[in-house]
């Protein structure tokens, strides 16, 4: 018997498992389905990253068919290995705006306030800044700065700050983030610092703590209202642990999935896929949320990389055998927050710049834009539409329907237009404008606002930000309390990106990393 069963081990679980097995009294447990493959090179070089997609650690889900997407299937690379999505990701380090957390305390949610989370992401984080008001250090989460972005990149910032009226920071995560500036990464040394590495690694030999990979965890074990344990398949058997507490860390489509493989849910759909329902929680599943992007993208004659084939070749060997190169940093150096509209309260467009051709959609493959490119991403970061992840059957071992319906909301479509067009005004401008060639995507004859929609709707992307799937909150579609305790069960509770009330305003790693460290706490005194 387990005092706590952690299911999934990305980036919530790490933290929780390194928080929770801090008491040496306490019985841990943490079980991941997929290998702990995290010190491999292709996760441990930042620019890897796809590479990694459609891989064995990759869980290479696809959305059903997008109606007003030319019902295309977006591909969702999602963490299938010990770190997650953090093994996966881009390693922004982007905390969003103080307005988002005070609107989930606003919403019911108290201790959710700007002011209520920032000690946690302080307590997580080894800035190499050092300690300050909004940052810090010592933790476990290495953040660092990017050493020396591209020419183009600074233009780009300068040219950003000059268009948009807004000022060149040179820090997106004191809780007012308007401005244009370089993102600090989670990168140290030339090497992707993933929950596993920061978090579970430097406690993995605790006597209190059982790390179990390669094991799916295949539905809840119920006493009545009370969660006493897990299910889960390894080595072609099926295990039971028994635990105190179960904490999903599986974030928005894994702790979704399980909960309604385990009858929790809504009755009426659960009944139509031949799963027993055992409690009513309409809210799971629903309340998807999701960032996406387009991309305009320019030949640029010096300034970047010129990407060949050769050249890829060179920097591996240069990243293996010295962290050194273009491989040892993310692919997005610079970027920005702005308002698309001036009587906006805070800004709701966010930019990525990329010293690189981006090639879009990544659907069915991953394009590589050989030669010198950049690539502009006007990112849309508060979506109106929503959708839901559902179950296609009882059976654990298929993946569930995702179905984020994008653009049902008109206006979304409307936010990406404009934001296309902010992003070529700004490419036109100086300093950016004399050091730009031509535009190669969507192209200079896609112009009329019809023709930029139809290119939105062919190209957009995903941001992989997955969110609100099971919300906190108080209201009946609501599925975890502030708390982050399963309404109606005892022994659950949810840590993960699944539980956010309302998407945040910018990449979603560390919020996320600061939800289960607020989840620790609650834990250890609840």
């Amino acid at each position: 018997m387990f005092d706590f069963v952690i299911v999934g081990a990305g980036s919530a679980g790490c933290v929780l498992a390194n928080r929770l097995s801090a008491n040496p009294k306490r019985k841990v447990a943490l079980l991941e389905a997929g290998p702990p493959r995290h010190r491999s090179f292709k996760v441990r070089a930042p620019g890897m990253y796809q590479t990694l997609w459609r891989s064995p650690l990759d869980w290479a889900f696809s959305t059903e068919p997008q109606v007003h997407c030319d019902n295309r299937r977006h591909f969702w690379p999602r963490g299938r290995i010990v770190g997650g999505s953090s093994c996966l990701n881009t390693n922004l380090y982007i905390r969003g705006h103080r307005a988002n957390y005070d609107d989930w305390r606003d919403r019911g949610n108290h201790g959710w306030g700007w002011t209520d989370v920032l000690p946690y992401f302080l307590k997580s984080e080894d800035n190499e800044r050092g300690r300050s008001e909004c940052h810090g250090s010592g933790g476990p989460l290495h953040v660092s700065d990017i050493a020396a972005p591209s020419s183009v990149s600074r233009a780009f910032v300068e040219t950003l700050a000059a268009r948009c009226k807004v000022r060149i920071t040179d820090d997106f995560n004191a809780g007012e983030h308007e401005g244009a500036g370089t993102y600090q990464v989670t990168v140290r040394n030339g090497e992707r610092v993933s929950t596993a590495v920061s978090f579970l690694d430097p406690v993995r030999r605790r006597a209190n703590l059982s790390v179990i990979t390669d094991a799916l965890a295949t539905s809840l074990v119920l006493d009545g209202q009370r969660v006493t344990g897990v299910r889960y398949r390894a080595r072609g058997r099926d295990e039971t642990i028994e635990a105190r507490e179960v904490i999903l860390a599986g974030g928005a489509i894994g702790s979704p999935h399980l909960l309604m493989l385990s009858g929790i849910g809504n009755r009426d759909e659960l009944k139509q896929v031949g799963v027993e329902p055992r409690h009513d929680l309409p809210g799971v599943g629903k309340n998807l949320e999701d960032h996406l992007l387009m991309a305009v993208v320019h030949e640029v004659p010096t300034g970047v990389f010129a990407l060949t084939k050769a050249r890829a070749i060179m920097w591996v060997a240069q990243h293996m055998v010295a962290r050194k190169g273009p491989l040892g940093s993310g692919p997005v150096d610079v970027g920005g927050f702005v308002k698309l509209l001036p009587s906006a309260a805070i800004p709701d467009l966010q930019f990525h710049f990329l010293p690189w051709g981006v090639g879009l959609p990544t659907d069915d493959n991953v394009a590589i834009m050989v030669g010198r490119h950049v690539s502009i991403l006007p990112s849309m970061i508060y979506p109106k539409s929503v959708g839901e992840i559902r179950l296609r059957s009882a059976d654990p071992m298929q993946g569930p329907a995702i179905d984020p319906r994008y653009f049902s909301d008109a206006a979304d479509l409307e936010t990406l237009v404009a934001g296309i067009k902010l992003s070529r005004e700004i490419a036109a401008t100086g300093p950016l404008a004399s050091v730009l060639g031509k535009e190669t995507f969507p192209g200079p004859a896609v112009t009329s606002d019809d023709a930029l929609r139809a290119a939105v709707r062919k190209y957009c992307n995903t941001i992989f930000h997955p969110t609100g799937t099971c919300r906190m909150g108080t209201d009946g579609q609501a599925v975890v309390d502030p708390e982050l305790r399963v309404r109606g069960l005892s022994g659950i509770r949810i840590a993960d990106a699944s539980v956010m009330p309302r998407i945040i305003g910018g990449n979603i790693n560390a919020p996320v990393i600061m939800i289960a460290e607020k989840a620790a706490d609650l834990v250890a005194t609840g």
